[in-house]
């Protein structure tokens, strides 16, 4: 089963748990994997910076990408977060009957 995988990070621990816990409660993502202590480096506003992040994991169905993106950009923190999408596929049955009653597709 093909799903999606979105990716954000962010430097606040309050902002990951919240987003995760509206896309998981609301049935938008099965599930959503906080990744702690990661270090980004990238250039902002034509400056080096080297900032610990919170990466955060979102798996979700191909029709509920654009809610997850909404809900994203309302409660995130940053300016301009990272929104990346990359497709995936489900490769055990019992996990994707999960996964599919989790994201409200039953």
């Amino acid at each position: 089963m093909k799903i999606k995988i979105i990716q954000t990070t962010t430097d606040s621990t309050k902002t990951a748990e919240s987003i995760s816990e509206i896309l998981v409660e609301n049935n938008v993502s099965a599930c959503v994997q906080i990744i702690s202590n990661i270090k980004s480096f990238y250039q902002w506003k034509g400056k080096l910076e080297n900032t610990k992040e919170i990466l955060l994991l979102i798996k979700t169905v191909p029709e509920k990408v654009q809610q997850c993106k909404n809900i994203i950009l309302k409660h995130h923190n940053y300016d301009v977060p990272e929104l990346i999408v990359t497709d995936a596929y489900i490769l055990e049955d019992d996990y994707q009957a999960w996964f599919i009653e989790k994201c409200g597709k039953l």
